[in-house]
């Protein structure tokens, strides 16, 4: 192996060290992905494979962001799901052999690390790889069944509210009593994570920022009533809802 190979491989593992699937792995199996892995740079806009490809290979994101994509006879996007780094594109590969069933889609500069199908043996001989694999599965199912009902059974609004919810679980809160949620970075990904067009989801944020139900600023959308907000997306009193530092605070007191 050249300096340079050996250069490559140590930057592969730095990738497959923080991957979520592999995380924990024995040192030796590490290492053996790093050297049989590729590495594939993608740009804004660059589809690293398309619905019904074969799904000859394992992607693991080093960095960046994929969506997962559907479109529709006329052309319109349906976002369907987000891939972060340290994510698996997909670990369905893993399983089975049928071609992919959604087209993946990098929406900034891009890191993935490929490992072919002939490797995969490296990784389903081991248990804890399966058992992670099925994890994932599971819960990317019980995301797709909470979207199939919201957008089948909701109007936009409540599909709108029901998504920027979502999105606050996974980024933090603002401080003091106002919610706070990053957007995505244009307009037109959040109407495909919606399914809206754009000129309806402009104007539906129009609406709530007359009522005063949000304010915004730049990319962050500022819930300013989060009781009416949750009302909008029809969650019941079992969802889970974002409390504030001070309801938390109460809340630790009664349970102490």
């Amino acid at each position: 192996m050249s300096a340079d190979d050996g250069v490559a491989v140590r930057r592969r593992r730095w990738g497959v060290d923080r991957c979520g699937l592999l995380r924990g792995l024995p040192t030796a199996l590490l290492d053996q992905v790093a050297r049989h892995a590729s590495e594939v740079n993608l740009e804004e806009g660059d589809a690293l494979f398309f619905k019904n490809d074969p799904s000859d290979f394992l992607a693991f994101i080093v960095h960046g962001r994929i969506y997962k994509l559907l479109y529709g006879p006329d052309g319109q996007e349906l976002i369907v799901d987000t891939i972060e780094s340290g994510e698996t594109v997909d670990e369905t590969p893993l399983l089975d052999a049928h071609p992919h069933t959604f087209t993946a889609v990098a929406y900034s500069p891009t890191k993935v690390l490929l490992l072919a199908r002939r490797h995969f043996p490296l990784l389903t001989a081991d248990p804890t790889v399966i058992e992670r694999a099925h994890a994932s599965l599971c819960l990317r199912l019980r995301h797709a069944v909470e979207s199939l009902e919201t957008m089948c059974l909701h109007r936009l609004e409540s599909r709108l509210a029901r998504y920027l919810l979502s999105l606050m679980r996974t980024q933090p809160h603002a401080r003091g009593e106002d919610f706070e949620v990053a957007l995505p970075p244009t307009q037109s990904i959040l109407a495909a994570m919606v399914n809206a067009s754009r000129p309806k989801l402009n104007a539906q944020l129009q609406t709530w920022h007359r009522s005063g139900l949000v304010s915004r600023k730049r990319n962050i959308l500022r819930i300013n009533d989060i009781d009416q907000f949750r009302c909008k997306a029809y969650l019941g009193r079992e969802a889970e809802r974002p409390t504030s530092p001070r309801a938390r605070a109460a809340a630790a007191r009664r349970s102490a």
